[in-house]
């Protein structure tokens, strides 16, 4: 069996002399991984296509002999050569491939995410997002669009409106706002949760922004740093629980 499918290059590593294997994450199949025999000298079957953070059309074939996919040839796309020209951009990438791995995507999950994670390159490669918020947006956004988008209009434990949008800014230290990691979505003040993770008006504001927004929204965002504090407790903690994934020592591990 053979298909065609466009891919942006996740990993790349050598098993022989002239072999590469690559991780690829495809628009239409999720994260695989497939091998391209005598890859590390063909300059005519794929001619610039075999680094990370490439994306690429590839034609892939099915091996016969095993379960596993061959790479007969690739056509560069986009080599993204605005962030390999930015090592703290290339960092902020970085973290992001490592997100999308880590998730395991299914192929029928995978089209909405690919075409996230391409937005946020482009993104990312033509304006300004701060080092602090792009991990966060991504990890945030991709989460949510797994089916996992936080319930912030009701209570998740007595369904009473969780907060008055109107008048939110006056919220007092007895009626304070909480998030639910495990229910996902806020708590309001007249419910006592302890294992809630308390939040101000203005980073549940964010996170119903991040559910709307795209990446090319995300250079407009400026957050002091107590609420981005705040907002990556929440998000670290969300993903943790329902995708069983912490950030540690400069990766994501199951949990």
């Amino acid at each position: 069996m053979e298909f065609t499918e466009k891919a942006l290059v996740l990993r790349v590593g050598r098993f022989r002399e002239n072999d590469v294997w690559v991780k690829l994450f495809c628009a239409g199949r999720g994260v695989l991984t497939a091998f391209a025999f005598g890859g590390s000298r063909s300059r005519r079957r794929f001619s610039g296509c075999l680094d990370q953070l490439v994306l690429a059309s590839f034609r892939v074939e099915v091996s016969r002999r095993g379960p596993y996919n061959v790479l007969q040839e690739g056509v560069l796309l986009n080599a993204f050569p605005g962030l390999r020209a930015d090592t703290r951009k290339l960092g902020l990438v970085a973290h992001c491939l490592k997100f999308v791995e880590a998730v395991q995507l299914e192929s029928s999950g995978a089209r909405p995410v690919f075409d996230l994670l391409l937005e946020t390159l482009v993104t990312l490669e033509s304006g300004a997002v701060g080092a602090e918020m792009l991990p966060l947006l991504f990890k945030a956004k991709l989460t949510f669009e797994q089916g996992l988008k936080p319930d912030l209009a009701l209570c998740v434990r007595c369904g009473r409106p969780a907060w008055d949008h109107d008048c939110a800014d006056d919220i007092g230290p007895a009626h304070r706002l909480a998030f639910s990691v495990e229910r996902g979505g806020l708590v309001c003040g007249l419910c006592d949760d302890a294992s809630a993770e308390p939040l101000c008006a203005g980073s549940v504001r964010v996170l119903e922004w991040i559910g709307k927004s795209r990446p090319a929204d995300w250079p407009k965002l400026s957050l002091e740093p107590e609420m981005r504090r705040e907002l990556g407790r929440v998000v670290d903690r969300f993903v943790a629980w329902h995708l069983g994934l912490r950030w540690e020592n400069g990766t994501y591990r199951k949990i």
